[in-house]
């Protein structure tokens, strides 16, 4: 009896090995620079546009690293060929422009690797953050592509590319998101001061944009955020909202 019990429980130690899905993935040194491009001729008092970017980089030892170091490496390409022309429209309006980008992991397990893109622009005497999360599958196998909220919660499959089909679940999504997130708001234990007199369903399906604004947290469930002044005082900051994945598979 004991040798069949030692038996069925190598097997199962076994089997599990065997299914066990791969380590969270191992990042080197970040895709990173910076250029200034001067207004007028060179002059310092003419002002000019600064731009510096520090994107995360997988290892190339890891199976998916080319599913995200392709994405920023275009990416980096595509900011650096806008940059030029975005800074020839500032430098007319003689406004100075700082422009940084940086980021932090939010989740890297076995299915999902998110980065939480942070961007700080100073444009003048404005000065404002910028948050944009980027979701990469591990499942999936894609590569330089990012994970929407409709693929995410399984309403599209990873090789869907019919925009009418995206544009339908995303708006499906965000209803079922926003109703959830409306609940949050209502039950509110943080005691957050949120602009009660005017926000109604109706209000944040045209100001919250759950489609696009979220990013994973270390068990890979999303956290939706709201930016600032949208919903309560500015100076709060960005709002988050936290909703566990098959939270908002029921609701589906």
């Amino acid at each position: 009896m004991l040798s069949r019990l030692s038996a069925l429980f190598l097997f199962i130690v076994l089997l599990s090995a065997g299914i066990a899905s791969a380590d969270p993935m191992k990042q080197t040194e970040d895709l990173s620079g910076s250029f200034v491009i001067p207004y007028g001729d060179g002059d310092p008092a003419a002002g000019s546009f600064t731009f510096s970017y520090r994107y995360p980089c997988i290892d190339d030892s890891e199976p998916d690293a080319n599913a995200v170091n392709s994405f920023y490496r275009d990416l980096v390409e595509t900011d650096e060929t806008n940059m030029v022309f975005f800074a020839d429209g500032y430098a007319e309006l003689g406004i100075s422009v700082v422009k940084d980008i940086s980021y932090r992991v939010t989740c890297n397990n076995d299915d999902y690797f998110c980065a939480l893109m942070i961007q700080h622009l100073t444009i003048g005497d404005s000065d404002r953050l910028i948050w944009e999360g980027h979701v990469f599958s591990r499942k999936s196998g894609a590569l330089g592509t990012t994970v929407d909220l409709p693929r995410l919660l399984n309403l599209l499959d990873e090789a869907e590319q019919d925009e009418y089909l995206l544009e339908r679940q995303s708006e499906k999504a965000s209803e079922v998101v926003i109703e959830m997130m409306l609940n949050m708001i209502d039950a509110n234990p943080e005691r957050i001061p949120y602009y009660y007199d005017t926000i109604t369903y109706e209000y944040l399906l045209d100001t919250v944009f759950p489609e696009n604004d979220f990013y994973l947290d270390e068990n890979g469930d999303p956290v939706f955020f709201v930016n600032p002044g949208v919903i309560a005082d500015e100076s709060l900051g960005y709002l988050l909202f936290p909703i566990p994945l098959a939270d908002i598979e029921e609701e589906l």
